[in-house]
């Protein structure tokens, strides 16, 4: 696994989210999960399904966590 490109689409992933969100972390869920798996011959594609999946996972199990400790927890700097 390449880890930049799996640290470059958790960002981006994340960073979209929260632009086409609410703010909070269930609007970041949601659109966590509306985000299409990439196709098959999409270059960096186990990055970016290991990226998505990450995201989502840490957004569902910490939704109860002020947005800052989630986003800290996964490494991730979102511009407002």
């Amino acid at each position: 696994m390449d880890i930049g490109a799996y640290r470059k689409y958790l960002q981006q992933y994340v960073q979209e989210a929260y632009q086409n969100s609410d703010g909070s972390p269930g609007g970041i869920i949601d659109q966590l999960r509306s985000i299409k798996p990439p196709g098959r011959f999409t270059s960096f594609r186990n990055e970016k399904q290991v990226a998505s999946r990450e995201a989502l996972k840490a957004f569902e199990e910490h939704r109860h966590w002020p947005l800052e400790i989630i986003l800290s927890h996964l490494g991730v700097e979102i511009e407002k």
